[in-house]
């Protein structure tokens, strides 16, 4: 069977090859629904343009990294694995295809060392900051996506101000013993959460009081360990998770103590996973917008593959607070 060609695809469509060629580099202007409509013929016929010779002629492989640890999971519904599936289908709409590597340490990965990709997307708090510094000073393209550090372009949630509001929202709710749990405190963004948590019990005139903050381990369990550690030495009446996995584990561990969820201690978790609104009872959180960050990431890697020379910039997204029954009250903050 002979391999589709650019005109095929135009005779087809019922456009000039030039047309069909633009559309599909994503290169030039082509009306959006002519876009769509090569694209998914494209697609219908097996069109696969020869990448070697196309990276020889451009000087460019079309290739994006996605670099993560491995102590992250990218399996369908966990936070990075959203992330990667929605990184993904933006690249695909720009004609780009995706390369992704797990590291555990600062070496650089062989599809860095082999020039393997035009750009990277740094993704999560764990990898090692000298690894960051060791491409950037290589003056490789690169974006963070959920992490951030001084001069590196980022794309980042605002953790800060999503724990600020989850806080506020339970003293609304007439809460001042507001416990904090965690799986680790080795992770930016749990930091940056409790530090929301810290600001918003100044703001409002309640003492910090560390009793009532506690570490688990990484892991499903880590939130029951934190959990359970708290109730041997405090008494809340309400506690936040650093995220929902943490959260849901934190319910478990409170009912092993003979207490209910809201009425003994209200929960309240962070990042919106598809679990929360099926956790028992239902949690309230703090949503995170993954698709956003990921679509703005590609959208800054992609400008800076056309133009390096530019400073950093560091995107910032709010979180959104979704109350549900775990928190025992429907007040938003004002």
């Amino acid at each position: 069977m002979s391999r589709p060609t650019l005109k095929a695809i135009a005779k087809r469509a019922g456009v000039s090859v030039a047309t069909v060629s633009r559309a599909l580099s994503g290169r030039g202007r082509v009306e959006e629904a002519t876009r769509e409509r090569i694209l998914r013929i494209a697609e219908e016929l097996g069109y696969a343009p020869d990448m070697a010779a196309r990276s020889l002629v451009l000087r460019r492989t079309e290739n994006i990294g996605f670099l993560i640890h491995a102590l992250q999971s990218l399996s369908p519904h966990t936070f990075y694995g959203e992330i990667l599936t929605a990184v993904e289908r933006e690249l695909r709409r720009h004609r780009y295809h995706l390369h992704f590597a797990t590291v555990e340490d600062e070496a650089l990965p062989a599809l860095i060392k082999e020039n393997r990709v035009d750009g990277l997307l740094l993704v999560g708090c764990d990898l090692p900051a000298s690894l960051i510094q060791t491409l950037k000073e290589r003056r490789f393209p690169l974006v963070l996506v959920d992490n951030h550090m001084p001069g590196v372009d980022s794309v980042f949630t605002d953790n800060i101000g999503g724990a600020f509001q989850a806080t506020t929202h339970l003293i609304r709710l007439g809460h001042r013993r507001i416990a904090f749990i965690t799986e680790t405190m080795d992770n930016l963004s749990f930091r940056e959460r409790f530090e929301g948590y810290r600001q918003a019990l100044e703001a409002h005139g309640i003492s910090f009081d560390p009793a009532l903050v506690a570490e688990g381990e990484r892991g499903l369990e880590g939130g029951f360990l934190a959990t359970r550690t708290l109730l041997q030495r405090a008494r809340p009446t309400a506690l936040i998770a650093a995220n929902d996995p943490t959260a849901a584990s934190a319910i478990r561990a409170i009912r092993a103590h003979g207490l209910r969820i809201p009425e003994d201690i209200a929960v309240v978790g962070f990042d919106d996973d598809p679990l929360a609104a099926h956790t028992d009872p239902p949690l309230t959180t703090m949503r995170v917008f993954r698709s956003k960050m990921a679509v703005l990431a590609v959208a800054r890697l992609l400008d800076l593959m056309k133009n390096p020379e530019q400073p950093a910039i560091h995107v910032r997204i709010e979180t959104q607070l979704v109350v549900r029954e775990s928190c025992g009250g429907s007040l938003t903050p004002s």
